[in-house]
């Protein structure tokens, strides 16, 4: 036991009487760790500000270029105009990657390895807003968390900080960020926690200058809305159930069933690998094209436009009227645009589309079986799908919690349902594949 807690001392590098730590990457009493705590929340604003604005933007130009386009959810009721929009977003995406080096950069990755090139992200960002706004099924997460991530690392290198340091700022920009994204700085925590770091003591200094970061971050998006809370937070709002012991068999079963839908996605992109390889050099016709296909798509089936998060509420809610077909059709559809987009070029994240997703197979479950509560259905399958894909089991369910705005006692099922999910595609399905990117980290 006293073994244990002179252990504990050593590795949070406080001073234990006869013993002199060295390091100062847990030291309240240091100033390098100040120092670090300072550019830390510095950079955190930063960030938070920067996506704050982004966002912003992001909004703006929907309103201007796709408005008032989420009751539609009838099929073949899609403006004909969204074909032109998406078309001239597509040239416009078509042109970045012709004349500069837009990407689809990896924020998880970069938080685990601490840097981001910041040279792509100016016109990275600018693709990914051309997307946002044209309609494209993506979301903000990616444009806004290499955002973050590209100014902690353009910081650091400018004032020339050494690697820890670095470190702290990007894990504290993008906690910012997401903080502010996802109106919870707790959502960020438990991500820095899934994600590959240091098994250490000493790790709890760096997630305490992202935590206040987050905190910051969240507070900033808190205070220039208007003092309300981002548009996620309970815009479900199902009515509260009992839970009971079968409810969470249920939700293991739940769990599995979000992983057909995961290959699916896998498949079509897959085939549109295979497909566009040929036009990989011609990044404009790519882009164009793409644009114009996926404009056609959105006739079909309108709700591929866009993030999903606003017509969640329509499919939960007019479950009964579009039902339980039409329902299935919108989940392959949404997944198609998804894929689509990502490999047409057009630069955003997964998560929101794939919230959209579990929504759309939540409400046709509780349709089928009346007997399984909707906050159950809909909670379990709106993080299970998105946690298939995604490697951040937990933090989905924390997000899922806000957007459903679950009771305390109903949030147990949605955790398992993640942990299923995520278990099963990453430990069995895709082993091979991650064994050989943990290789690259």
């Amino acid at each position: 036991m006293l073994i244990s807690v002179i252990e504990y001392y050593l590795l949070a590098n406080v001073k234990l009487e006869g013993f002199e730590i060295m390091s100062d990457d847990f030291n309240l009493r240091s100033k390098d760790y100040w120092r670090r705590m300072g550019w830390g929340l510095f950079l955190g604003l930063l960030s938070a500000t920067g996506a704050f604005i982004f966002i912003m933007l992001m909004n703006l130009g929907q309103s201007i270029f796709i408005p008032d386009l989420a009751e539609n959810w009838t099929p073949f009721s899609g403006p004909w105009w969204i074909v032109v929009v998406m078309t001239v977003a597509g040239l416009l995406v078509g042109l970045l990657h012709k004349y500069s080096s837009p990407l689809e950069m990896d924020v998880f990755e970069a938080v685990k390895k601490g840097y981001m090139d910041p040279k792509p992200v100016p016109s990275s960002l600018l693709a990914s807003l051309i997307s946002l706004i044209g309609g494209f099924s993506l979301g903000p997460e990616v444009p806004t968390g290499f955002l973050a991530a590209g100014l902690g690392s353009w910081a650091s290198r400018r004032w020339k900080m050494d690697p820890e340091t670095t470190r702290t700022n990007i894990k504290s920009s993008v906690s910012s960020a997401y903080a502010g994204l996802f109106s919870s700085p707790l959502v960020m925590l438990i991500m820095l926690l899934e994600i590959r770091h240091k098994q250490s003591v000493i790790y709890y200094g760096t997630l305490l200058i992202a935590g206040l970061a987050a905190v910051i971050g969240f507070s900033l998006f808190y205070t220039l809305d208007g003092f309300n809370y981002a548009s996620l937070l309970g815009i479900l709002s199902p009515p509260s159930y009992d839970l009971k012991l079968w409810h969470l068999g249920i939700s293991v079963l739940l769990g599995i069933l979000a992983i057909p839908f995961a290959l699916v996605f896998v498949i079509f992109t897959r085939i549109f690998t295979r497909l566009l390889e040929p036009l990989n050099s011609k990044p404009i016709v790519r882009s164009t094209l793409g644009g114009f296909s996926l404009g056609l798509l959105a006739i079909i089936i309108p709700s591929t436009i866009g993030l999903g998060t606003t017509e969640m509420s329509i499919v939960t809610q007019q479950a009964a009227e579009i039902g339980v077909i039409l329902l299935i059709v919108f989940a392959l559809a949404k997944l198609l645009a998804l894929s689509g987009a990502l490999n047409f070029g057009f630069i955003g994240g997964p998560i929101f589309p794939l919230l959209f997703v579990g929504s759309c197979i939540g409400a046709a479950i509780n349709l089928i079986f009346p007997q399984i509560p909707p906050g159950l259905a809909w909670g379990c399958m709106i993080v299970a799908v998105p946690a298939a894909i995604v490697p951040i089991p937990i933090a989905l369910g924390a997000v899922a919690i806000i957007i459903i705005g679950l009771s305390p006692t109903n949030t147990l099922p949605v955790f398992i349902s993640a942990l299923v999910a995520f278990s099963i595609t990453r430990g069995l399905l895709m082993a091979g594949n991650q064994e050989k990117s943990e290789e690259k980290v």
